[in-house]
């Protein structure tokens, strides 16, 4: 999925400035350990991304009943955003048929994070969206590539494997890897 956004900065008294058009791929893999926002203690999870208040139409699909889900969708963003002080926002819900859907946090990517570094991947943090030095339950996994032609790294990761030796682990198993080089 792919969309293209286009703006200028202008700082108070100043003239406008025409920003620099920037492209960079995201994939939103998963997260883990959200919020159980409904009754039976789970969530039906989705992610919606913004930049600097441009309302992007860019959403993950809706896993139902899970606190640990697996998207592994990729976008590709391309715009004129200040890469200096620009923020990426991953704002996560939960799903509700009946009543406005929940909030389940936010995370927020600096561009110039994403722009100094290859293609990378990494766990955030989920925060308060209102208050972001606040942190709420779970984490957000993200890769990121800079450039139209970078290039996500390998989307091989196998979350429900992990959080499943986790979960086995903390219920008094036992885990082990083989690995053959």
């Amino acid at each position: 999925v792919s969309l293209g956004l286009h703006g200028s900065g202008k700082a108070k008294g100043a003239a406008e400035v025409k920003l620099p058009e920037v492209s960079f791929k995201v994939r939103v893999a998963g997260a883990r350990g959200l919020h159980g926002a409904d009754k039976s203690g789970l969530s039906d999870p989705y992610c919606k991304i913004s930049i600097d208040g441009f309302k992007i139409d860019f959403k993950t699909k809706t896993i139902k009943a899970n606190i640990n889900p697996v998207w592994n969708e990729e976008f590709t963003i391309t715009g004129s955003f200040d890469v200096k002080t620009g923020k990426i926002r991953f704002s996560l819900f939960d799903w509700d048929m009946v009543s406005r859907n929940d909030s389940l946090g936010c995370v927020f990517v600096d561009l110039a994070e994403i722009s100094a570094s290859g293609p990378f991947s990494k766990w955030f943090p989920i925060v308060k969206c209102d208050s972001p030095s606040i942190k709420f339950k779970g984490e957000l996994y993200l890769q990121f590539a800079w450039g139209i032609g970078g290039s996500l790294p390998a989307a091989d990761l196998n979350l429900n494997a992990e959080f499943n030796i986790k979960k086995d682990v903390k219920a008094g198993g036992s885990a082990s890897i083989d690995v053959t080089l």
